[in-house]
């Protein structure tokens, strides 16, 4: 009788337990994968999910897409003109990840004219494995087909890590020591940004300066054969859906480039080029090593955005000598510059 009752309260102690931990990270979705109307954070949210959410319930508001790491939101949607424009952009997107949310617009009833798909020096490098781990990264539960179910379980039967419990703690104490953000006011927040870009701010002594750009964006690892098949499917996807689609590799920081293993760049670089036609601003040049066009050395000013948007779809650059270099690769499809 003892051990039974002792079984008993144990049983019930441990499921003490997982509730509360399931109730303080359902309570505070850290990455709000599951709060999806939040404006305001504690921490950076999965940006991926809460976007793709949004375009699934706003499925013809935009017919167009900017998919890419957290680098393309220096890319202004509002400044191109062959489409309504939503920018997909959130933290390390990889081609996976694109192909997937991509595959599930379709298959929603997402009507999608053109795509614009800016591609990394970790494109092929960062695991979609090791992003589906982590809360911040993970994919929406629809584009891996994963039940409900188990994406809350994978989400919140866990114990809080480091992290998790400072944004607990915080919220549990109101504190303000938040930043806003509103995915539904793209327009709005891009006209606001527009506005408040300042060259000067960029050009002062304390930025160009600044130790931070002696820090290179450094990544590791090798997905380089499973993510040139990812960017063949989106390729194949894009022509049977009669999809207009143009591929570029990003801008890179001198320092970045510097530590960025060149022989695997070069593969997929040659890789890429048996695939698609693609614009290739990774090119070293002036405008590298200066840091008035850089916020730090992995991300580039929106001046910066607006060279890659000339080039691509204005073919401006060719007469701007302030003009971000490219080499235009052609494949079939597109007519060099």
């Amino acid at each position: 009788m003892q051990i039974k009752k002792w079984l008993l309260y144990s049983s019930l102690f441990i499921v003490l337990i997982i509730t509360t931990v399931f109730s303080l990270m359902l309570w505070s979705d850290t990455y709000s994968n599951t709060h999806y109307k939040r404006t305001k954070f504690y921490s950076e949210p999965n940006k991926n999910v809460l976007k793709v959410h949004y375009i699934l319930e706003n499925k013809t508001k935009y017919d167009s897409f900017i998919f890419g790491s957290s680098r393309v939101g220096s890319i202004n949607p509002l400044k191109i003109a062959n489409g309504k424009y939503y920018n997909m952009t959130y933290s390390e997107g990889i081609p996976k990840e694109h192909l997937l949310n991509i595959q599930l617009f379709l298959n929603k009833g997402v009507k999608i004219k053109n795509l614009l798909i800016g591609l990394d020096e970790f494109s092929y490098q960062v695991s979609f494995k090791k992003h589906q781990h982590q809360a911040l990264t993970k994919a929406y539960y629809e584009a891996t087909h994963t039940p409900f179910i188990n994406y809350y379980r994978e989400l919140y039967l866990r114990f809080p890590l480091g992290e998790d419990r400072h944004h607990i703690a915080k919220k549990i104490k109101h504190s303000k020591n938040y930043f806003s953000m509103d995915i539904s006011k793209q327009t709005k927040n891009y006209q606001n940004a527009m506005k408040a870009f300042n060259k000067a701010k960029f050009t002062t002594p304390k930025h160009i300066n600044n130790k931070i750009f002696d820090k290179p964006t450094y990544y590791s690892g090798n997905t380089l054969t499973s993510t040139l098949k990812d960017i063949q499917k989106i390729k194949n996807l894009c022509k049977r859906n009669s999809i207009k689609c143009n591929f570029f590799i990003n801008p890179m920081h001198h320092k970045t480039y510097e530590y960025t293993n060149h022989k695997l760049l070069k593969e997929f670089k040659k890789g890429l080029s048996k695939i698609t036609s693609f614009y290739d601003f990774s090119i070293q040049s002036p405008l590298s090593h200066d840091n008035s066009y850089w916020h730090e050395t992995s991300h580039y000013t929106l001046e910066v955005g607006d060279m890659i948007i000339n080039t691509i779809y204005n073919k401006k650059s060719l007469l701007n000598k302030n003009s971000i270099p490219f080499v235009f690769i052609n494949y079939k499809e597109l007519n060099a510059l």
